[in-house]
């Protein structure tokens, strides 16, 4: 018989807002939490920036910044921007006014936030897949999973939340209908510096005719280079082949500059960038979170800060509907999508200051 395990909430994805979420739980019920997540945790993922705010949402989750190392948030110089002019300017975040900024070491993040999870309480299995979900007639949630080497098992869920990102896993897998509203798409490396060099902690941005580059100084002598673009001009221009993508990397002036003493190996690798929402509504004690309900173009900087505020707001959902209170999950859903109409109104104000290209497919497409 398929060992079973029993829990009040089950949480698809080990990410910022899978954690966040049950950091939440945890803290603020006496709900049981499992976290399955696919990877293993071990994962090069691209720094973010982020403000000083986020320190008060670590805070209401009982994370100090004190339980973070010293290299965890590095203090950012600037972030600039050629954007509608060649000239280079002081970039300010379209939804943030904080000024002062943090480049996110990312793995250490993550990680530290799960590390919240397992000390508070929380079970967490990496390196395990969903294979099956099936809701029962109380609403409850029976999921087949497998790991890697201990093979099957599965979670039976008063709740179930979904924080598989961009992908949407199991939303996709329930059929939850989304609305998508482009194909953006990152195509990046990972760039190397030597360690005798200095690295300057900062961002540059810098539009061109077919989309535009970011530019971010990692932690450990390392930057991240990103090109974005929608995904039927990376197929037209075949941007994965390093002698086309270096070709629209020539193309730019403040980046070129940037990366002059930087080495970088291997294929560019591409990810999704689309923007996105999700209804959940049509599943009953169902939620998502993150880029799961609500995905943003990455020129907002909304990544990690809507992360948290949402799977917080998730969690709260969740606890005031186990204690009887009615239309919970409807006021999430509710607030979701007053976010995201906002965000769509202030992206089209920023995408309509770059007028240079006003022919070309991307640019006509967001001005």
């Amino acid at each position: 018989m398929q060992n079973l395990l029993e829990t009040n909430v089950l949480i698809v994805g080990g990410g910022p807002a899978g954690a966040s979420a049950a950091l939440s739980l945890l803290k603020y019920s006496n709900l049981n939490v499992i976290i399955v997540e696919e990877s293993d945790l071990a994962s090069v993922k691209v720094g973010e920036q982020v403000n000083s705010s986020i320190f008060g949402l670590l805070e209401y989750m009982g994370i100090g910044r004190d339980d973070f190392t010293q290299d965890n948030f590095i203090l950012g110089y600037s972030s600039t921007a050629a954007w509608g002019s060649e000239r280079i300017s002081v970039r300010d975040s379209i939804f943030n006014t904080e000024t002062e900024s943090f480049q996110l070491n990312r793995e250490e993040f993550d990680y530290t936030l799960l590390e919240k999870v397992s000390e508070k309480g929380g079970i967490i299995f990496p390196r395990t897949k969903c294979l099956q979900f099936d809701q029962k007639d109380d609403n409850s949630w029976d999921v087949d999973l497998k790991h890697d080497t201990k093979g099957h098992f599965a979670v039976h869920a008063d709740y179930l939340i979904d924080a598989t990102g961009r992908s949407g896993s199991v939303g996709r897998k329930l059929g939850l209908e989304s609305t998508r509203y482009d194909e953006l798409t990152a195509i990046g490396k990972f760039l190397y510096c030597k360690e005798s060099q200095h690295v300057k902690q900062d961002i540059v941005i810098e539009s061109i005719e077919d989309g535009w580059w970011y530019c971010a100084t990692l932690p450990n002598q390392k930057m991240t280079l990103t090109f974005f673009t929608d995904a039927s001009i990376i197929k037209e221009k075949r941007l994965e082949k390093i002698e086309n993508w270096n070709e629209l990397l020539s193309k730019t002036t403040h980046i070129q500059h940037k990366i002059t003493a930087a080495y970088s190996v291997g294929k560019p690798w591409v990810k999704n960038a689309f923007s996105q929402v999700t209804d959940i509504l049509s599943r009953k004690n169902f939620l998502a979170v993150g880029d799961a309900v609500a995905s943003f173009d990455p020129i907002s900087s909304m990544g990690i800060g809507f992360a948290i505020t949402s799977a917080c707001n998730a969690a709260k959902a969740i606890i005031d509907a186990n204690l009887g209170y009615e239309k919970t999950f409807t006021s999430y859903q509710e607030n979701i999508n007053a976010i995201y109409h906002q965000y769509l109104q202030t992206k089209a104000f920023f995408y309509q200051k770059e007028q240079r290209w006003s022919n070309s497919a991307f640019w006509r497409k967001r001005i």
